[in-house]
């Protein structure tokens, strides 16, 4: 099977995806409060928010979220939480908002490593600090770079249940879903010097391996999560 854009490839599975690949609502609810916690609730802009399990938890938290994603398929599951603002868009090409008029902007879940494209990310996040309001906040949380197939081998490995990963040449890895026809689609793996680079332009960055402390202790490491001032 071709390899997808991450348009086709949401768009493909969006009807299954929070049954087979997405995290439990526990999770969601815990991040919400952990961002209410950081940044006082306001507008928030939920950038990749896919089928949109993020939202209802942050209106519960106090914020007003929008979310933006580029498949239309995940827009459409994400309309059955709730009558939050959506915009379908391309998180690598210009955002449709005015300057300065966010507090903070979230991409959880892997969402950016969607952006795999030449200048595609380091457009996204030139943009994000656009959108954000002075003393703004941009979180991030990207997969950890031990998560994925070993870098020496081009073999299949389990990136996480359900879902293979092998190596790509420049830093980029396919992501397979090991059932619902094997869609395939190109990522991106970030270093956390990949993300000091990225977030370079804004006032602080604070980059750690999990939102909570005993996330942080545990010996195999899931994410990375960058929290970036600007």
């Amino acid at each position: 099977m071709p390899l997808l854009t991450s348009r086709q490839f949401y768009d493909r599975i969006a009807g299954m995806y929070d049954q087979r690949y997405a995290y439990g609502p526990q999770r969601t609810v815990r991040q919400a409060a952990w961002l209410a916690r950081l940044r006082a609730p306001g507008l928030l802009l939920d950038l990749g928010c896919g089928s949109g399990r993020m939202l209802d938890a942050l209106g519960r938290a106090g914020f007003k979220p929008v979310g933006l994603d580029c498949s239309g398929g995940m827009l459409r599951e994400a309309r059955r939480h709730g009558d939050w603002p959506l915009l379908l868009a391309d998180a690598g090409q210009k955002l449709p908002f005015f300057d300065a008029c966010f507090g903070l902007v979230i991409s959880l879940h892997a969402s950016l490593i969607h952006l795999s494209g030449p200048g595609e990310l380091e457009r996204t996040v030139s943009e994000v600090h656009r959108v954000l309001k002075l003393g703004g906040i941009f979180v991030l949380e990207v997969p950890h770079p031990d998560t994925y197939a070993n870098k020496g081998s081009g073999a299949w490995q389990e990136y996480q249940p359900g879902i293979s990963c092998r190596p790509l040449p420049e830093g980029c890895q396919e992501m397979r879903l090991d059932r619902d026809g094997g869609a395939s689609t190109v990522i991106r793996v970030l270093q956390q010097r990949d993300l000091q680079e990225l977030l370079a332009g804004f006032e602080r960055v604070e980059i750690q391996t999990g939102f909570h402390p005993a996330q942080r202790r545990r010996r195999q490491k899931e994410v990375l999560v960058a929290q970036a001032w600007r």
